[in-house]
């Protein structure tokens, strides 16, 4: 296991990751990602999903047994070596906590220390929240892990594969330096979920209703038929791709980032907060 995790990184911060002759088809699209979300609300396998679109063999797991709401690791694609990190829906659905959040933190200043391009299968549904993530401090982690993405400079790509709300939801977003995001058709993203933020929005309108609970029934019926990925990504200039295409993009966008790396190399230009 030590032999397989050094062999995705460099000697040291001066050089870049070793490259590997691929043996996996860059361009290979597998139909299993089309039923992934075929129904809503249906936990999947994360893991899965990564070694759908990673080199076949190369997915090196990190801390399996901890902060299990979200799968990080070390892989490949077409050879190059990347960090790679996904929400896990069986846990928690997905929603960041403070194990979680520095797990991720921690995988982010990996890649940044070792100039290898970040990939991110994002559903986020949002930071965790109830008095037990409360007590343990899931504000400060929540900031931390806010601070860590935007000092970060490595190539990230986001695929949005499902839900994007909240902080939590916008840390799968960096304003500067080399970030690409897709989003798949089944994706859905915003400050808060409809089923959360009808009654916020409408309160006046539930209240003064005769049956309120009808009525903010009612009103998220009609947000939901007119929500529509297609609408937001035109509003917010995403591209909605094919999932089988997720693979080739990353491969495509990986290579691209190599130019970037190379002017990267030394310790990272950003100190990161203890």
């Amino acid at each position: 296991m030590i032999r397989q995790f050094l062999s995705y990184l460099p000697t040291n911060a001066w050089e870049m990751a070793p490259y590997s002759e691929p043996t996996d088809d860059p361009e290979r699209r597998d139909e299993e990602l089309l039923s992934l979300f075929s129904k809503a609300r249906r936990p999947y396998n994360a893991r899965k999903l990564i070694r759908h679109v990673v080199d076949e063999g190369s997915f090196f797991e990190i801390a399996p047994l901890y902060g299990k709401a979200r799968v990080t690791g070390l892989a490949r694609l077409n050879g190059y070596p990347v960090g790679i990190m996904a929400n896990n829906p069986r846990e928690h659905g997905g929603a960041t906590g403070v194990d979680a959040g520095s797990k991720t933190a921690r995988l982010i200043q990996l890649c940044d220390a070792f100039h290898l391009p970040l990939i991110s299968l994002a559903n986020e549904p949002g930071f965790m929240v109830g008095p037990d993530e409360e007590r343990k401090g899931i504000e400060r982690a929540g900031a931390r892990l806010v601070t860590t993405v935007i000092r970060s400079q490595m190539p990230w790509c986001t695929i949005a594969v499902g839900q994007l709300f909240g902080v939590a939801g916008q840390c799968q977003h960096r304003p500067t330096g080399m970030f690409r995001r897709y989003a798949w058709p089944s994706a859905t993203w915003g400050s808060m979920h409809i089923e959360g933020g009808t009654f916020a929005a409408y309160r006046r309108e539930i209240e003064s209703a005769p049956d309120p609970a009808a009525k903010e029934a009612e009103i998220e019926q009609r947000l939901k038929q007119i929500a529509s990925p297609f609408r937001t990504a035109e509003a917010t200039g995403q591209d909605i791709i094919d999932p089988r295409d997720t693979r080739a993009l990353l491969c495509e966008f990986v290579e691209d980032a190599q130019t970037i790396l190379r002017d990267q190399l030394g310790p990272a230009r950003i100190p990161y907060l203890p």
